[in-house]
């Protein structure tokens, strides 16, 4: 159980990474994510793409 919860966490915290990172790369430090492909801005770190792009 706990290495599935650790497991878990772990994914939450490269999703928000990696989206971090888009989010940097669009030139928007200050943003929680971006779109890969057009740069807007996205809401949570679910997402890579936003609606347009998808």
């Amino acid at each position: 159980m706990f290495e599935s919860q650790y497991n878990d966490e772990m994914e939450a915290e490269v999703r928000r990474l990696e989206a971090q990172m888009r989010a940097i790369n669009a030139g928007h430090p200050e943003w929680v994510n971006a779109c890969a492909a057009c740069g807007c801005e996205l809401s949570g770190t679910n997402a890579t793409t936003c609606e347009k792009c998808q």
